[in-house]
């Protein structure tokens, strides 16, 4: 398994990390929170925490052309505070 690690303690998601459906309100499985497997990268977003274990309403997906950047996305449409709820659950521990 792939070790994931996040900038800061904290995997809150903002509005801007997400596509919401305009039609439904509900979060689109397309984007979401940023996470990286280079740890190295992230002091300057308050350090390295790597990412526990993932709920399996959601997924882990590379994004971009960074082969290092990934995103945790829901699997399927669901609410904002649904979304947030499960990153919640997700421990992070200081690397």
């Amino acid at each position: 398994m792939t070790p994931y690690y996040r900038g800061g303690n904290s995997l809150a998601p903002r509005r801007i990390d997400v596509k919401i459906d305009p039609a439904t309100g509900l979060v689109k499985p397309v984007r979401g929170v940023s996470v990286s497997t280079n740890p190295a990268w992230l002091d300057r977003f308050g350090g390295a925490y790597e990412v526990g274990p993932i709920p399996p309403e959601l997924e882990v997906v590379q994004i971009g052309r960074d082969p290092n950047h990934h995103e945790i996305r829901p699997v399927a449409p669901m609410t904002f505070d649904r979304y947030a709820e499960l990153l919640g659950q997700i421990p992070l521990t200081p690397v």
